[in-house]
């Protein structure tokens, strides 16, 4: 543990800036007599400390924290890093936010402008450079582009924002920091809300199954003094004994989910670069409409698919919770962005009034209209099955669409908007869905749970149930 400096005897006879200075620091170390158990530094040798939290949990406070107090307690001058998911995180969240590094060295961005502020010399955004009046200087950095700005430096320790959310993150991790992070105490304190349809889940279960890391888990409800009551009423509440409370709120990696029709790993085995789109001989937008667009209401499902040859791509996601004008004109936008074919509208549900009302925004777009005779269970097994047949791309990362698509179980009662929109946008591709799906595809049902899967890909036993063939 880093130690706060001492008064010496004769502190009151130094020149003011130095007193200032040293009342200052003094000061970055009392956010120990506050904090949790869990939001302080673990005891022990070790390289990467990993802090799990959900929202609001406290850990971009403790992280900003440990960073100042190392800085503080380091003699000899050095560079330090912080790397977050993107510069503006870097410098909107870690450095100048009301968690981040200037708050932690109790000063902020206008008292560093006006030359007010004890500790820290200056903060030059454009470069991502904090230089603190000890010598010391903090690098900011983002995983965008593989933190380049601290890669090849000679960095004392370091504090890795979101890892969750770092799509780049072999070339920030295991690159970039990895080697940067190589002098002093070479430490990093690693920060995040685990994501389980994130690139970065490798990086993530790679921490917490290593013995060598200490992990602390934060969680939303245990930093509760220090958030507002309007926030554990429209957020905290409302995903009360959900997956997103175990994922958002106390920071858990989940896996996948038992009897969901996608698992993150089938999406993955397909996906793909926009560099790696073949020439489409169809695209559509499929929406599938909510009903309202209040707080807490169903989004509106916008998503754009295409096709070329026997195989479908996953263009976009444009969902939203909005007014159906709104919608409307970003349906339009999206048709022309993507040079659709057309426009599918799902009409169930009072869906009926989309075709009219997207008329009045462009009234040259074609539409298709369809409607569902038959269950969602029914609709979207033959599009989980061209995933089983790795012939659906999803054109980088869609998140909240994989979300719902591997959460989502036949039978729950749930109608996941944006799933809904991508069953009904891979049925229109003709070139995938023509003619019967058990003549196209060997589809069979198994005799025992009754769930139909792909004849050629399983010739022995049902993959749902584990059933032998008949």
């Amino acid at each position: 543990m880093p130690k706060s400096p001492a008064l010496p005897p004769n502190w009151q006879e130094w020149p003011e800036p130095e007193k200032a200075r040293l009342l200052a620091t003094l000061k970055v170390f009392e956010w120990r007599k506050t904090a949790r158990p869990d939001q302080l530094p673990p005891a022990g040798t070790w390289r990467t400390w990993y802090l799990s939290g959900g929202r609001g949990s406290g850990k971009t406070h403790s992280a900003a924290h440990v960073l100042a107090e190392w800085v503080l307690s380091d003699p000899e001058p050095g560079e330090w890093g912080i790397v977050a998911p993107t510069i503006a995180d870097a410098r909107g969240t870690c450095v100048e936010g009301p968690s981040g590094i200037l708050a932690a060295l109790g000063t902020n961005k206008t008292e560093v402008k006006e030359g007010t502020s004890a500790l820290v010399r200056s903060w030059r955004e454009d470069f991502g450079e904090l230089r603190l009046r000890n010598g010391h200087l903090i690098r900011a950095a983002s995983a965008e582009d593989g933190a380049l700005r601290v890669q090849g430096k000679n960095l004392k320790g370091l504090w890795a924002d979101e890892i969750g959310l770092w799509d780049r993150w072999e070339t920030a991790w295991d690159e970039s920091i990895g080697f940067a992070v190589r002098i002093g105490r070479a430490q990093i304190i690693a920060t995040g809300t685990p994501k389980a349809t994130r690139k970065a889940r490798v990086l993530i279960k790679r921490l917490i199954d290593d013995p060598k890391v200490p992990v602390s888990r934060l969680r939303t409800v245990d930093n509760a003094a220090n958030l507002s009551q309007a926030f554990f009423d429209s957020v905290v509440s409302r995903a009360k004994g959900t997956r997103l409370e175990r994922q958002e709120l106390e920071g858990e990696l989940l896996t996948d989910v038992e009897g969901a029709l996608w698992t993150i790993a089938l999406i993955d085995a397909g996906r793909i670069t926009h560099e790696q789109v073949p020439d489409l001989s169809r695209v559509v937008v499929a929406i599938d409409p909510a009903t309202t667009a209040e707080e807490g209401s169903d989004e509106t499902g916008i998503i754009v698919v295409g096709e070329a040859g026997r195989e479908g791509y996953v263009l976009a996601d444009y969902s939203r919770r909005a007014k159906p004008e709104e919608c409307m004109r970003r349906l339009a936008e999206a048709y022309h962005e993507h040079h659709a074919d057309c426009v599918v509208v799902e009409t169930n549900n009072g869906g009926d009034y989309i075709p009219a009302l997207l008329r009045t925004v462009d009234p040259n777009i074609p539409i298709r209209k369809v409607s569902a005779s038959r269950g969602k269970h029914v609709r979207a097994q033959p599009a989980s099955s061209l995933y089983e047949q790795h012939r659906v791309h999803h054109v980088g990362s869609f998140p909240e669409l994989e979300e719902q698509l591997i959460t989502w179980v036949p039978g729950s009662g749930e109608s996941p908007d944006r799933l809904d929109a991508l069953v009904w946008g891979l049925t229109d591709l003709k070139g995938l869905t023509g003619g019967s799906w058990a003549d196209a595809y060997g589809q069979t049902a198994c005799g025992m749970c009754g769930r139909s899967f792909v004849a050629s890909l399983h010739p022995r036993n049902c993959p749902h149930c584990g059933a032998p063939r008949q």
